[in-house]
């Protein structure tokens, strides 16, 4: 079919339908599906039009990429579905590395299909957005209702897994050096971790067979960073997450305190709970910060303390008693009361003296007076609300579970969507 023909078979749907509308054989849902049909045919011959007049970026026999010489091989098709459910094929010149394996084919870049995976760059970058915010499942059967055409759930997870290979995890490299220089009034830095199944990788043991194995726990530690103007308005956030050991994490963190511009932030505050790891981080990292112990976490060791009282209408006066000094930020006076007037009356000597402990090592992050004052956030709850949004929400459904590879690659995709870089990836880049 070429483009003139369109028109008429145009008039011909809408007469069709119109009929179909007013005999009632058909409704208005019914009438956009069909309609989208016929722009998703049209859209497809426009496509591959245009593509087929595209004119080689080179037609040398020989080119040099990236300092490497290639050598022309032959010609070969490009085979992808495009974003209306057709198959785009077009005749393009193949060159060959003389020192290293693999091709390379000029027109791939200069259309931008090189970081695709056997469909368009808009439909890739659709299927890795779907893919990395809800189920593989439900990512197929949400985006083929919109695309008007059926996308199936393993092209969605296949997409997404090889869209997050290629982001890159350092935060050198994908935190912008502006940012970096970009000075803020304030800096608000929450870490936080969390837990999500993994499959247990076994020697030997790959492919569907390695499905069968046991389940274990991974952590994943999260970080986030949020900068302020002078009049307090949000001007950055930024989201990061990884999974492994935590000395890693620890450069990791290293590394995004650099890039986001902590050095150019007129004050730092730095937000936690009572992990030891977690305060060795912020020493590591953030020095200068202002250390502040999440509130509510604080108020639930006061809560276990309490509930060891033999007199539970004792426990619960002296939480609230406690409560509101401990709100003040009387930390001192509240852990001088714990020691000599109540391990008497617990029912464990031994627990009420771990959570005095607790308050003893953390009594200089707990001056929640003077914060409240400032106008300092005293509660990590912007962290605990990403560890649901960046790793609950999309790793820990029902019936999931993850490869270590595939669970790291997706996660990829899941930050660069939460920090709106996802679709850069997609845009065409410069011909080497």
């Amino acid at each position: 079919m070429k483009l003139k023909d369109i028109l008429r078979i145009t008039e011909l749907i809408v007469n069709d339908l119109t009929g179909k509308i007013n005999k009632s054989k058909i409704d208005h849902k019914t009438l956009e599906e069909e309609i989208l049909k016929h722009i998703n045919k049209i859209g497809h011959i426009m496509e591959q039009e245009i593509l087929e007049s595209i004119k080689e970026p080179t037609i040398e026999n020989r080119i040099i990429v990236n300092n490497e010489e290639a050598v022309f091989n032959q010609k070969r098709n490009l085979r992808f579905k495009n974003r209306f459910g057709g198959e785009t094929v077009i005749e393009r010149r193949c060159y060959k590395y003389k020192n290293k394996k693999g091709d390379y084919c000029p027109l791939d870049e200069k259309i931008g299909m090189k970081n695709c995976f056997g469909f368009s760059p808009l439909m890739t970058y659709l299927q890795s957005l779907y893919g990395g915010e809800l189920s593989y499942t439900n990512s197929s059967n949400k985006l083929s209702t919109t695309m008007g055409f059926s996308i199936s759930s393993t092209a969605i997870q296949s997409n997404t897994e090889k869209v997050g290979a290629l982001i890159k995890e350092n935060p050198y490299q994908i935190i912008s050096t502006k940012e970096q220089n970009r000075a803020c009034d304030l800096m608000l830095v929450e870490i936080d971790g969390t837990m999500s199944p993994q499959i247990q990788e076994k020697e030997g043991v790959l492919g569907r067979e390695s499905l069968k194995n046991p389940t274990e726990y991974k952590e994943a530690n999260i970080i986030v960073v949020e900068k302020y103007n002078h009049k307090k308005e949000l001007i950055k956030r930024w989201t990061g997450a990884k999974y492994g050991p935590r000395n890693e994490f620890n450069e990791y963190v290293r590394k995004t305190s650099l890039k986001i511009g902590y050095l150019k932030s007129q004050r730092t505050i730095f937000i936690s709970d009572g992990a030891k790891h977690n305060w060795e981080i912020q020493m590591n990292n953030f020095p200068d910060a202002i250390p502040i112990l999440d509130f509510y976490h604080a108020t639930e060791h006061l809560s276990k303390f309490c509930e060891l009282f033999k007199d539970k209408k004792k426990g619960k006066k002296m939480y609230k008693h406690w409560y509101s000094m401990l709100y003040e930020g009387e930390i001192l006076q509240v852990i001088s009361e714990m020691k000599d007037k109540n391990l008497d009356n617990i029912s464990n000597s031994d627990f009420g003296q771990k959570e005095i402990n607790y308050f003893s090592n953390n009594k200089n992050r707990m001056n929640y007076g003077y914060y409240r004052e400032k106008g300092y956030p005293i509660g990590s709850g912007l962290v605990e609300g990403q560890c649901k949004l960046v790793i609950k929400k999309r790793f820990k459904g029902n019936g999931m579970r993850w490869k270590k590879k595939d669970n790291s690659e997706v996660l990829r995709v899941r930050l660069s969507i939460l920090n709106e870089q996802l679709e850069s990836y997609f845009h065409k880049r410069k011909v080497a």
